[in-house]
């Protein structure tokens, strides 16, 4: 299976067109601008790891297009915080793990996710760091 396609968003974070101009791009806008509150239909002990995802992420590229994304993030991990201290001994945290990892690579939460976005307004260095040597 082939790498999936980077955003033109990222793309555009990382400075991708600064160096290649011609690759440019535009991408399938989102459906609107991401909701914080979650979903009315989420069962109420799911709300709290919901908010918890929630603000947490990285707001960069976020439209409403994600929110189903962030609802089964919390799902999964709502689900294994009610598995209680034991929840490694369980059969099914394996899964649930994995998947949970899964989606927080997705949304940007892991720590190799996010060196893959750069901050707001990062240009990337200034000028030629060797003109006065």
């Amino acid at each position: 299976m082939g790498r999936p396609r980077t955003s033109a968003k990222i793309l555009e974070l990382r400075g991708a067109f600064r160096k290649d101009p011609q690759r440019k791009r535009i991408d399938a806008e989102g459906a609107g601008p991401f909701e914080k509150d979650p979903p009315a239909e989420m069962p109420a002990d799911v709300v709290p790891t919901w908010h918890a995802i929630v603000e947490r992420l990285p707001k960069i590229v976020l439209t409403s297009s994600d929110e189903f994304a962030v609802e089964q993030a919390a799902y999964c991990l709502s689900g294994i915080r009610q598995l209680g201290p034991m929840a490694a001994l369980h059969p099914g945290f394996g899964k649930l793990s994995a998947e949970l990892r899964q989606w927080l690579i997705q949304l940007g939460m892991t720590p190799q996710a996010r060196t893959k976005i750069a901050p707001l307004g990062d240009d990337g260095p200034k000028g030629n760091r060797f003109a006065d040597t």
